[in-house]
């Protein structure tokens, strides 16, 4: 079957693979729907050494084949269950499982990114995914594929929000309206926040996330800290988001923050970004981030997004076949594609 991956720097391939077949523990996913990642999109324009089955890691699909020991699992996934993949559950062995911090235990991290010890050779850009079924979170039945392939981005919101320590009566500012930058607007208004704001230089992304429920949209210009003191009563905000993915923009989500505010940083880059820790350390800041996220919190996200109550699928504007991916991933780190979230259908 053919596979697309991410090979290097401004470089995507189209490769043949073997057909999956459920080795021990694992299952064998028939693919859907897979979102293209702004990871995928980094990795190509800085030539990340990325893992082919993490090149289309936002996807959806059903089980169609399941090892027997993996049938047996209690909790576990069976033929026919709507899934989408996330972190395995920890090891249990190492220190962080026996402090009960599963979430950071190095084996399950490897595994996730493609260095544990039989790698896929693809990830959700072709037709079949054979993966370890724990690592498997059950959609509700019914749910749509648009539906299926936001979850895993909206999980990845959801977590930041969570790891920013936003609480309920919060002002927050999200730094960059790309997918995660949308759903982390949409993930703070339904965790109670008192005043979203979104800052995005492109007026359709902005006008898309007060569409779908932010209080303000600015352009990140001169005026923008001096209109989020004004909504926040000359304080600045509590919470900054930085969801861009760019060096630049540590530091303009540094400047809207209140004292004693929190900035999380959810957009990845490689590259080297300049502070000024004098301003950090004058407003006593805090600085936290975030990554991927539990398969518990997966399995709320998908409820969440099945109920209508998280409208990622708005997100949603284009779906595409395999022969157009590489053009695609190309056209987005070009600029000259600029929907929000494209998914493809690797059986096109």
């Amino acid at each position: 079957m053919r596979a697309g991956i991410i090979t290097g720097l401004h470089s995507f391939e189209l490769i043949d693979v073997p057909e999956p077949t459920p080795g021990p523990g694992q299952a064998v996913v028939q693919i859907k729907l897979c979102g293209i990642c702004g990871s995928d999109v980094h990795a190509f324009v800085e030539g990340w050494h990325y893992a082919p089955s993490i090149c289309g890691h936002e996807w959806f699909g059903e089980v169609v084949a399941l090892d027997p020991a993996a049938a047996g699992q209690k909790g576990g996934v069976k033929e026919g269950d709507l899934v989408m993949g996330g972190v395995a559950p920890g090891c249990g062995r190492c220190d962080y499982c026996r402090i009960n911090k599963a979430q950071y235990c190095q084996t399950s991290f490897r595994d996730y990114n493609g260095a544990g010890e039989n790698p896929s050779p693809n990830g959700g850009f072709a037709p079949l995914l054979g993966i370890d079924a724990r690592r498997l979170a059950i959609m509700p039945q019914g749910m749509t594929a648009v539906q299926g392939a936001l979850v895993e981005p909206a999980s990845v919101a959801f977590h930041a929000v969570r790891q920013s320590g936003m609480r309920p009566g919060d002002s927050v500012a999200v730094v960059g309206a790309g997918p995660i930058g949308q759903l982390a607007a949409l993930c703070a208004r339904l965790a109670g926040a008192e005043l979203v704001a979104v800052v995005e230089p492109d007026q359709a992304r902005r006008d898309k996330a007060v569409s779908l429920g932010a209080d303000v949209g600015l352009d990140g210009g001169p005026e923008t800290r001096a209109k989020l003191r004004e909504l926040t009563g000359g304080l600045g905000v509590d919470v900054a988001i930085d969801a861009a993915g760019v060096p630049q923009t540590l530091e303009a989500s540094i400047d809207l923050l209140r004292r004693g505010g929190t900035a999380c940083l959810v957009g990845a880059t490689s590259r080297p970004a300049e502070v000024r820790t004098n301003r950090w350390m004058a407003k006593e800041i805090a600085v936290r981030t975030s990554m991927v996220f539990t398969r518990d919190e997966a399995t709320t996200v998908g409820r969440l997004i099945a109920s209508g109550r998280l409208r990622a699928a708005e997100l949603h504007e284009g779906t595409i076949g395999l022969d157009d991916l590489g053009a695609t991933i190309k056209g987005m780190a070009d600029r000259e594609i600029t929907a929000i979230k494209m998914t493809v259908d690797p059986t096109r």
